[in-house]
């Protein structure tokens, strides 16, 4: 019986032992396994340095006064002052004519000068000009009167003397389109066309001088805008023509040609879009 318990306790201890023994013999898969250590990162410190963050000031808030002042606002312009009128108001183009009723005419009492008013004025305006139009159709009232042709100038006389007594002007328009063709009347700048402008004066009345010296002065500029669009100043006097056309009125008062019987729409309204623009960087921005 001992013997058996002998026996039985050497094979438990030769059991338990085996898998040492086994784990010391050099078999292929027994191989030692070295894991590499990790090297732990070295932390360098600046020697005597402390570093402070920085803190950041808020940004100074400049308050700006709303008070305006003399330098930071444009001063306005004194205002340019435009009468315009039309003595021979049922003066018209042919084209204007033919566009509107097919027919040939160089008057008419419906598409005529006087009935452009509108688009003049507001050419005007647009360019910084306070524009007046005076509201008479001269030759309608002539007509209506039984007047004759050659009294035009008496008759618009009465209109404008008495809108001079209660208004003044810085510049006053008798607005004409001239009986020439289109030879004389039309100017070719960069392939557009423009219909050509005279302004007449008339030398037997006593503003004379003034009224030239505003004609030369507009007709310089017209022509710095677009070369050869002025035809200059056509002195008046003499047997045959008036001589005044009712310049004594004002030295201001200026008669302008605009174009001639062929002129077409484009033509007239791009010279008067110039007309408009030779006016005020003549008088008004001193431009030119």
């Amino acid at each position: 019986m001992i013997k058996q318990i002998q026996i039985l306790a050497a094979f438990l201890v030769f059991f338990f032992v085996l898998p040492i023994i086994a784990g010391l013999l050099p078999f292929p898969n027994n191989a030692k396994i070295e894991y590499p250590k990790v090297k732990e990162p070295q932390i360098v410190y600046a020697a005597g340095t402390v570093t402070t963050p920085k803190t950041e000031t808020p940004p100074t808030t400049t308050t700006v006064s709303s008070t305006p002042t003399t330098t930071d606002v444009s001063q306005p312009l004194s205002p340019f002052d435009v009468l315009i009128y039309f003595t021979h108001s049922h003066e018209t183009y042919k084209p204007f004519v033919e566009s509107a009723t097919g027919t040939i005419a160089v008057y008419d009492s419906i598409t005529n000068l006087f009935s452009m008013q509108d688009m003049i004025k507001n050419y005007f305006q647009l360019n910084g000009l306070t524009t007046k139009i005076l509201d008479v159709d001269v030759q309608g009232v002539m007509k209506q009167n039984g007047l004759p042709f050659h009294l035009a100038y008496d008759t618009s006389r009465k209109y404008v003397a008495e809108e001079l007594q209660q208004n003044t002007y810085d510049l006053i328009l008798d607005i004409h389109r001239d009986a020439v063709g289109a030879e004389a009347t039309t100017v070719s700048h960069n392939n557009v066309k423009y219909a050509k402008i005279a302004f007449v004066v008339g030398a037997e009345n006593p503003n004379y001088k003034s009224n030239l010296s505003y004609a030369n002065a507009l007709s310089d500029s017209l022509n710095k805008i677009i070369p050869g669009i002025s035809r200059g100043a056509l002195i008046k006097e003499g047997k045959g023509v008036d001589g005044v056309y009712n310049q004594d009125l004002a030295k201001e008062l200026l008669v302008v040609e605009i174009g001639g019987i062929d002129n077409t729409e484009d033509e007239v309204y791009r010279t008067i879009s110039i007309l408009a623009q030779a006016i005020s960087k003549t008088f008004v921005t001193k431009e030119l």
